[in-house]
């Protein structure tokens, strides 16, 4: 009888996970910029915003979904004798609850050109506030449990699983979002997650097409 030995999840493992924390990161810093300025900026630099905005959003919903979906469910199954530790769990899905119908208010108000310059500013506040609190407790308390009770290869079959679900147009998104900032060696890791030819399309394509396209300012 064959068997598979497991191996204990990485950090680098989870360089995905960490530069998509990072990315929202780096957003959530344009954010607080433009909750400074918006409602005086031209046509096409308001035009930039919204690409930006609505990027950051789809990745961020993206993720949400992905962590809902596929990792808490899983680590529940493993922890369901840890009640101490299912309440972090719970703590994460109440978090996204959260984040969720801010992003949608935001969105709302950045639509409505008439009111939007005076509901955007306190939106942006109420969401980088919501945001940055949790990013900063999942990195805290849910990061340090992946890492105990998820294999590396049940990661890798996770994130294949979550791949698979993806649109090619979100994936096409997907990839650049996540390595703008990442250095070279992070990118190679994360890029090597996708087929040998989604990298090519990537590397000649993807990569190239998002740089030229003018976001947020």
């Amino acid at each position: 009888m064959t068997t598979t030995k497991s191996t204990a999840l990485t950090d680098d493992d989870m360089d995905v996970m960490t530069l998509l924390h990072a990315a929202f990161r780096r957003d959530a810093t344009r954010l607080a910029h433009v909750a400074q300025t918006y409602g005086t900026e031209n046509d096409e630099t308001h035009d930039a915003l919204l690409v930006g905005w609505r990027g950051f959003s789809r990745e961020l919903h993206h993720h949400h979904r992905i962590e809902d979906t596929h990792i808490w469910p899983l680590m529940r199954r493993k922890l369901a004798d840890r009640p101490d530790d299912l309440a972090v769990l719970d703590d994460m899905e109440a978090e996204h609850s959260l984040i969720d119908p801010t992003l949608a208010a935001l969105e709302e108000a950045f639509d409505d050109r008439e009111h939007g310059p005076r509901q955007v500013p306190h939106r942006i506040d109420d969401l980088v506030a919501l945001l940055q609190s949790h990013l900063a407790h999942e990195e805290r308390d849910a990061f340090p449990l992946i890492k105990e009770v998820i294999t590396a290869q049940e990661w890798q079959a996770l994130s294949k699983a979550a791949v698979k679900e993806l649109a090619y147009s979100d994936i096409a998104q997907l990839g650049p979002y996540v390595v703008e900032g990442a250095t070279p060696e992070q990118a190679r890791r994360v890029l090597s997650e996708l087929p040998v030819p989604l990298r090519l399309v990537h590397r000649f394509w993807w990569n190239p097409r998002y740089r030229r396209v003018r976001r947020w300012e």
